[in-house]
C-alpha cells in the first residue's frame, strides 16, 4: 500500500529538510518547486490554486502507480489539508507529518536559506496553524518537535549556517 506524507508546519519549520532526509525514498512534490516551474521563483502568491491543483494531480498520479509521496506545503488549516486528502486515491495510507517549530527558530532557519520568507509572515502563520487530527482522514499523525528533528538527524546543538547558505549544506 502506498503512503502519502502530508507535511504540516510554518515556513522555516524544517519540513523540506526533514522530509528529504527522513523520507528520501518517497517521491517529493512541493509547492515551492511548482511555483519555480510556473513563475521562475519560489516566493510568490501568484497562482495559488493552480500550484496546488498541479501538486495534487502529481501526487495522485504517483500514488496510483503505487509510489510513496511527500506533499510539501505549509498546510496550516484543516481546509487546506482536506483539499489534498480529497485527491488521494482509495486505499492509500495518509500520514500527517507536523514539524512543530516555534516562530523564533523558524526565523533562524529561514535565515539559512537562499530565499527568505519575511519574518512577519512566519510570525503570522503560527497562530493560524491548526494541529492536524486523525479525524481529518489521516491514518497517523507524526508530531516532530524541533528538538526531535535536530537529534534525529545527528546535529549536536542544532544546525549551523552562514546567512544565505544553502540549507542542504547545514552541518
Amino acid at each position: 500500500m502506498a503512503t502519502m506524507y502530508l507535511l504540516v508546519g510554518i515556513s522555516g519549520a524544517g519540513k523540506t529538510t526533514w522530509a528529504k532526509t527522513r523520507l528520501a525514498g518517497a517521491e517529493y512534490i512541493g509547492s515551492d518547486g511548482i511555483r519555480m516551474e510556473l513563475f521562475g521563483k519560489e516566493l510568490t502568491l501568484r497562482g495559488y490554486h493552480r500550484v496546488h491543483r498541479i501538486m495534487n494531480q502529481r501526487m495522485r498520479a504517483a500514488l496510483e502507480q503505487g509510489r510513496d509521496v511527500v506533499v510539501d506545503s505549509v498546510h496550516l488549516s484543516r481546509r487546506a489539508r482536506r483539499r489534498v486528502l480529497r485527491a488521494v486515491p482509495e486505499g492509500v495510507r495518509c500520514v500527517a507529518v507536523w514539524i512543530d517549530t516555534g516562530v523564533a527558530q523558524a526565523i533562524r532557519n529561514d535565515a539559512c536559506r537562499q530565499r527568505h520568507v519575511p519574518f512577519f509572515t512566519i510570525a503570522l502563520m503560527r497562530p493560524r496553524l491548526v494541529e492536524p487530527k486523525k479525524e481529518e482522514g489521516f491514518h497517523e499523525i507524526w508530531r516532530i518537535s524541533w528538538q526531535e528533528r535536530v537529534e534525529g538527524i545527528g546535529w549536536e546543538k542544532g544546525p549551523k549556517c552562514e546567512k544565505n547558505e544553502n540549507p542542504a549544506k547545514i552541518s
